[in-house]
């Protein structure tokens, strides 16, 4: 039997919602959940953030809860298992030793045929378009938008820390290709601990609300796998948003028929996500500016599962991951 791998407890990212980049992101996230809502008005309860305290969007067959709130966006660039206080300080005292501003200026512009010796290596600005399945988009549970880098520079920076990292046993080895991505969609967040109602279509293509029975778990996939969430401000530079979806929605494919959830070896239940047919939604957002000229701040060290942000009521506002460490970048 092969050894139990460690649990994962922190992660090394590109956080994505720095500067102006935050109300792009918010306003794009907005127009997201409208339209799989099939509504064009923003309801008083999401009309701030992005919220996680409702269950399902309304008139929509996508649980609320798996759209990620703008305090979640990042790239991440490998997973670590910091169990002891010990790996965690050398994994802080590591990312504050490495010279990320050397190591990006050492990387080749591609845009550049022949930099000016005097003029210093541009900051890493990153756009964000399209929509993309992290399975087959026919029944997937996972959505997420890729990065493009007109400089050549984000994939070989990223791959220098990681292996940084894992020469210094924080990472573990990975033969496949780091996959950089940011998720917008994850079925795996609907219904914490509850049942989650969503919209299900049966075989005679007639649609009823239907309960997913779905557990929280400790470290949910957020996207983690290096392989394979103010709106104060409108979304500037002629963004393109695709026109409401008015059609049928794309089904949700039912869960097992079995009457109880799958238990793990503990008996805890583990959370179910929800598949649907996303090829539709996907076609619809090929050309979707989700943001632009993102500029990327800091590299940072975070820990796994997003906390929840509460306003002065109580009431769930968003969410964010909590960040031990970060450095800047030029």
């Amino acid at each position: 039997m092969p050894p139990k791998k460690p649990p994962l407890t922190h992660f090394l990212c590109l956080p994505l919602t720095g500067g102006q980049a935050a109300p792009q992101w918010q306003a794009s996230l907005q127009h997201f959940m409208n339209d799989i809502a099939g509504t064009d008005t923003v309801d008083s309860s999401v009309s701030t953030s992005v919220s996680t305290s409702i269950n399902i969007l309304k008139g929509s067959n996508i649980p609320v809860k798996a759209i990620r709130p703008l305090g979640t966006l990042h790239l991440t660039i490998g997973v670590m298992s910091l169990k002891e206080p010990e790996r965690v300080e050398g994994a802080i005292k590591l990312l504050r030793e490495l010279d990320v501003g050397g190591m990006l200026a050492a990387l080749k512009v591609e845009a550049t045929a022949e930099p000016d010796q005097n003029t210093s290596p541009p900051p890493l600005t990153l756009s964000f378009t399209s929509l993309k399945s992290m399975h087959s988009a026919k029944s997937t549970s996972f959505l997420y938008t890729a990065p493009m880098d007109t400089t050549g520079r984000l994939h070989p920076f990223c791959q220098s820390l990681k292996d940084r990292f894992t020469a210094a046993d924080f990472m573990a080895e990975e033969e496949r290709e780091l996959k950089l991505h940011t998720t917008v969609l994850n079925t795996i967040y609907a219904g914490k601990g509850h049942p989650s109602k969503t919209l299900v279509q049966g075989k005679d293509g007639r649609f009823g609300i239907a309960k997913v029975d779905e557990t929280e778990t400790e470290n949910a996939d957020d996207g983690h796998e290096s392989g394979g969430e103010h709106r104060d401000k409108e979304l500037t530079d002629g963004a393109s948003f695709p026109e409401a979806i008015t059609a049928k929605p794309a089904s949700i494919e039912p869960q097992s028929q079995s009457s109880e959830p799958k238990r793990g070896k503990k008996g805890k239940r583990r959370k179910q996500a929800v598949k649907f047919d996303a090829r539709d939604l996907i076609k619809r957002y090929e050309d979707f500016n989700w943001a632009r000229d993102v500029r990327i701040e800091k590299v940072a060290i975070c820990e796994m599962g997003a906390k929840r942000i509460t306003d002065d009521n109580g009431e769930v506002v968003g969410e964010e991951y909590t960040e031990i460490a970060a450095v800047p970048l030029p």
